[in-house]
């Protein structure tokens, strides 16, 4: 298999070589529509892509407590990511708000006060 580098509205193409014989229903210059998965569907927990991992790196977030008042410095490790979403892989559980703007302003504090 041979991917071209160029998406265009989700989509790309590819060259197919294949191991044995060529299916009989598979003819040279078709296109074809597929569903390509990458990794086993699985329960994430998701943030939205955002300032904080240009200073953080994604080691560690700023979790806002229960009350809206305070956020507070937390140590989280980032798995997988996509053009929107960073999936959370530890230190957070679902339903916690984070702060995903950027940290530049914030300095080494460990907690925020928030107004």
């Amino acid at each position: 298999t041979k991917p071209y580098p160029e998406v265009k509205d989700g989509q790309f193409r590819t060259d197919l070589n294949f191991i044995s014989e060529r299916p009989e229903n598979i003819r040279a210059g078709q296109t074809y529509h597929i569903n390509l998965q990458l990794g086993d569907p699985a329960q994430a927990i998701l943030v939205p892509r955002g300032g904080f991992f240009q200073i953080t790196g994604g080691r560690w977030m700023y979790v806002v407590d229960e009350s809206g008042t305070f956020a507070t410095r937390r140590p989280v490790k980032i798995g997988r990511q996509n053009p929107l979403y960073y999936e959370v892989t530890d230190g957070l559980s679902p339903g916690e708000k984070v702060i995903i703007s950027g940290y530049e302003l914030f300095g080494d504090n460990e907690k925020l006060i928030l107004k």
